[in-house]
């Protein structure tokens, strides 16, 4: 979910800091880079049996959490513009990262049988959690748009949004110990 809301609102984000409209189709070439490219990277770090898949997404969720939180601290709107660009860059490739290594972590404990519906229920949680933060997003943006026009500016418009999903992605990393514990 935490990908899913800057992936959802990259434009509008672009629009409320006053950038041109330029940057926010920049901005969504890097998301689709990023994402492609995180999960390349990730796909090929999975494959080495060096490194653990729970390892990796404990990584990824980590880079998610630092990019998001350094969206919520921008202070001005110029530090936000390019704040904004290294957080869709890094939640990109996480978001990427992420889903390469779910197939690895389903196919690894519960195997081939009822995978189809193994990995459909896990695709539910960001569906469901990007509709969650979504939804909050939309509140917390019309809390302070204008009352006249209806608009968002500032860096104020998301900050909010930035550190409630930052804090989802330490929480769902803060589980990991506990679902590599449960694994043994």
């Amino acid at each position: 979910g935490c990908g899913l809301f800057v992936i959802n609102n990259v434009s509008l984000m672009v629009q409320s800091m006053g950038g041109k409209d330029a940057l926010a189709g920049e901005l969504v070439i890097l998301l689709s880079l990023s994402n492609c490219s995180g999960r390349l990277l990730i796909g090929f770090l999975a494959d080495r049996p060096q490194f653990s898949k729970l390892f990796l997404l404990g990584a990824v969720s980590c880079f998610m959490a630092i990019a998001l939180f350094s969206s919520a601290v921008a202070t001005s709107t110029a530090e936000a513009q390019v704040s904004l660009a290294f957080t869709v860059a890094l939640v990109a490739a996480s978001y990427g990262g992420t889903w390469v290594l779910i197939v690895g972590i389903l196919s690894d404990w519960f195997g081939n049988k009822d995978f189809g519906k193994n990995y459909g229920l896990i695709a539910m949680g960001p569906a469901l959690s990007g509709m969650f933060f979504n939804t909050i997003s939309a509140r917390l943006y019309e809390k302070h748009a204008s009352e006249q026009s209806g608009v968002c500016l500032g860096t104020v418009c998301y900050r909010g949004s930035f550190f409630l999903t930052s804090a989802a992605a330490v929480f769902g990393l803060l589980l990991l110990p506990y679902l590599a514990y449960r694994r043994r």
